[in-house]
C-alpha cells in the first residue's frame, strides 16, 4: 500500500466524536478524514475543527452538493478552512441525490453536467483570485472577487462521480475524482479511460490527478464483515435515483442487481439480501479480516487507484439513502442501529492503517 494513500471517512456521529476520530486518522497515519453532508452535520465545520487538533492530516468534504450553497458562499467556506489548515483542504463536491436538492434545498435539479461544469469553474476562478463575473446557464456571478491572498497551496476540487459524463468532466477540470463503490473491474473498464478522455479534451495530464474511491467497509477479526455489510450492498445495488451507474460497477464485477432490485421494488427486503452473494459484497465494499482488506486495497491499486477511502459502516444495516428509495411497506424492517457497534467498527478501521 505504499504508493496509495488511504482515508478514512468520518460521518454519522456527533461533531465533538468526528474531531476526535480525525485526531485518531491522523495519528494512525491515514492521509486524509473525509467528512460527508447530508444530514448529521455540515461538512465544513467539523472539518475546520480537526484541522486545528492536527498538523499533517487532510480535510475533504465528502460531499456538499452544489445546490446546497451559491458558489460564492462555497468559495468562502472552502478558501477559510484551506487558510486554516495551511492547504490541507480536499474540497469535494457532487450532484447528490435529486430529492435533496429539490426537496430539502427548494432548488430546481437540472443539467447535471452543465450544473457542474459551471459550478466547478465559478469556483476554480474565485479561488484563484479573479474578480469574477460569469453568466452561464444554471449559475451566475457578477462582480465577486475574494479578499483572501490565495495559499501556497491551492485549494484541490474533488468531483464526486459514478458515471461516463461526470468521470470525464472531473478528468477535464478537477484535481481529483471520489467515487464510491467502485468495483475493481469498472475503474479499469469505465472511471480510468472515462478520466483520460476527459483530460485529453481539455489538453491537460493525469500525472497529478487523485483517483479516489470510497468503500463501504467493516473490519473483524475473521471474515463475517462480508456477511455483516451485506445490507450496505443492498442498499447500493438499489439505489436508482441516487445513481444508476452504480448497477453499472456491480455489473463490470459481472452481478446482475436487477433481481434484488425487483424483490425491493415489491417490499421483498430480505429476499433481497439473500441474493446479496459473499462474492457480490467482496466485490463492491472493503469488509473482512484486516489482512483481507488489506489485499483488497492492494487490488484497487492494482487497477489503477490512486486512493482508497474506507468507510466504516454500522454492521448489518441497511436504511434508504432518499426518499422512496424503498417502498413504505419495507421501512418497518429496517434493522436497528446500535451506535456501540457502530463505534466498535470505526475503531477496527482505524486500525487497518496503523
Amino acid at each position: 500500500m505504499s504508493d496509495l494513500n488511504l482515508d478514512v471517512f468520518v460521518e454519522a456521529l456527533p461533531p465533538r466524536l468526528q474531531i476526535d476520530y480525525g485526531m485518531r486518522a491522523e495519528d494512525r497515519g491515514f492521509r486524509a478524514a473525509w467528512f460527508p453532508e447530508i444530514t448529521f452535520g455540515d461538512a465544513f465545520g467539523p472539518a475546520t475543527a480537526a484541522a486545528t487538533k492536527t498538523s499533517r492530516l487532510e480535510l475533504g468534504t465528502g460531499v456538499v452538493g452544489i445546490w446546497s450553497r451559491s458558489a460564492v458562499t462555497m468559495a468562502l467556506q472552502a478558501a477559510t478552512l484551506n487558510e486554516l489548515s495551511d492547504g490541507r483542504l480536499l474540497l469535494g463536491v457532487g450532484l447528490q441525490a435529486r430529492g435533496y436538492v429539490e426537496g430539502w434545498h427548494g432548488q430546481h435539479y437540472e443539467r447535471p453536467v452543465r450544473a457542474m461544469r459551471e459550478y466547478v469553474t465559478i469556483l476554480r476562478r474565485i479561488l484563484s483570485g479573479e474578480d469574477v463575473t460569469f453568466e452561464g446557464e444554471i449559475f451566475s456571478v457578477r462582480n465577486f472577487q475574494l479578499q483572501m491572498q490565495p495559499p501556497e497551496r491551492p485549494v484541490r476540487i474533488y468531483m464526486a462521480a459514478i458515471g461516463p459524463q461526470m468521470t470525464r468532466l472531473a478528468g477535464e477540470l478537477a484535481d481529483g475524482i471520489l467515487g464510491y463503490c467502485y468495483s475493481a473491474a469498472y475503474v479499469r473498464e469505465s472511471v480510468l479511460p472515462n478520466l483520460r478522455a476527459g483530460s485529453e479534451r481539455a489538453g491537460r495530464s493525469l500525472d497529478d490527478f487523485d483517483i479516489a474511491c470510497g468503500f463501504p467497509a467493516i473490519v473483524t477479526s475473521d471474515d463475517s464483515g462480508l456477511e455483516q455489510i451485506k445490507g450496505q450492498v443492498m442498499m447500493f445495488a438499489t439505489a436508482k435515483s441516487s445513481s444508476p451507474e452504480y448497477a453499472s460497477s456491480f455489473a463490470a464485477a459481472g452481478h446482475d442487481v436487477a433481481p434484488i432490485q425487483e424483490r425491493v421494488d415489491a417490499g421483498d427486503v430480505a429476499g433481497a439480501l439473500g441474493l446479496v452473494t459473499d462474492e457480490m459484497a467482496d466485490a463492491l465494499t472493503i469488509a473482512g479480516s484486516a489482512e483481507h482488506v488489506r489485499a483488497r486495497i492492494d487490488e484497487y491499486r492494482e487497477a489503477g487507484l490512486t486512493t482508497v477511502g474506507l468507510n466504516p459502516s454500522p454492521p448489518d444495516v441497511w436504511f434508504p439513502l432518499y426518499q422512496g428509495h424503498f417502498p413504505d411497506s419495507a421501512l418497518a424492517q429496517i434493522p436497528e442501529f446500535s451506535f456501540p457497534a457502530y463505534l466498535g467498527v470505526i475503531d477496527a478501521t482505524l486500525e487497518v492503517a496503523a
